[in-house]
């Protein structure tokens, strides 16, 4: 039997340069938490982790929104732009962190709390965006 790639932990590759990324506010729930890597398991395509590097028992799986939700952006004001130092929108890489429960089907997206990542300098925050148009727990998987 071949292991599930969504329940199954996956042990994070050794950290470089590529991987970490830094949030200097940390994440929400976890302010103290500032350096992560962020890595592909080969067969969990288009989810990726984010593992804490300050604590091993923090991680998260994430997904590009874009993938779920054609038509998803996020409002970036010109003070997150600035804080970011994104001289362009093709800087910024935007991650949603994801729920899996016991039936992966049911996997659910944050949309409000989007993760928005200048691919140049590694920097991120994230952005928790008021609007009932960015649901807290959107279907990863659309339901038939």
């Amino acid at each position: 039997m071949t292991p599930d790639p969504l329940t199954t932990p996956v042990p994070a590759p050794e950290p470089d340069e590529a991987t970490l990324l830094t949030f200097p506010k940390g994440l929400v729930g976890f302010p103290n938490l500032n350096l992560f890597r962020l890595f592909e398991p080969g067969d969990a395509y288009p989810l990726k982790f984010l593992q804490s590097t300050e604590s091993q028992d923090v991680s998260f799986v994430c997904v590009d929104p874009a993938c779920i939700k054609k038509d998803y952006e996020v409002p970036l004001g010109e003070e997150e732009a600035e804080a970011l130092h994104l001289e362009s929108p093709e800087e910024a890489m935007v991650l949603t962190l994801v729920v899996i429960p016991e039936d992966a089907r049911q996997m659910t997206t944050n949309l409000a709390g989007p993760l928005v990542i200048n691919v140049k300098t590694r920097m991120g925050f994230q952005i928790v965006l008021n609007s009932e148009k960015f649901p807290l727990r959107y279907p990863v998987i659309a339901q038939r």
